[in-house]
């Protein structure tokens, strides 16, 4: 997926928890949720430490693996709740999934267990095509509804 659509699927989903938030009468963790899921949108990318003539971490390896974000968002869980980076912390690692989600559904896919291995993906678009851009009109359609179903 393009940098774009990472960003506005990001930033859906950080309305939608930002909304929640609100709803249950935190506005202020709200804000720093989406603060937070902004910031992680690219961050599968952004860690990858480009360099003149390459990367430090090859593309779509050890960054774009889903359980190395799980094992850091239960790390993160217990190391932060309560702490006011909780939020922040917690949208940005469910944006980065986020990020891999949406590379799963590109033909380049994902690693699932070996940064190194055979990528998985479910072929739904094609980057730049049309395709790419309904699966972000609907993904963002999709968070829009559970910020409306929380807010309403």
């Amino acid at each position: 997926m393009n940098q774009f659509g990472h960003h506005i699927t990001a930033a859906a989903l950080g309305i939608a928890g930002a909304a929640i938030a609100v709803q249950s009468g935190l506005p202020v963790q709200g804000a720093l949720f989406f603060v937070g899921a902004f910031a992680g949108a690219s961050a599968p990318d952004w860690l990858e430490l480009p360099f003149p003539g390459g990367r430090v971490i090859p593309h779509r390896t050890l960054t774009h693996v889903p359980w190395i974000w799980l094992v850091a968002l239960l790390w993160v869980a217990e190391a932060l709740h309560g702490s006011w980076l909780w939020p922040v912390v917690l949208g940005f690692i469910l944006a980065s999934l986020l990020h891999l989600a949406m590379d799963s559904l590109s033909p380049m896919g994902i690693p699932l267990a070996n940064p190194g291995g055979r990528r998985y993906s479910l072929h739904l678009y094609h980057t730049g095509g049309l395709s790419e851009a309904a699966t972000i009109a609907g993904t963002v359609g999709a968070f829009a509804l559970v910020a409306i179903g929380i807010t309403v």
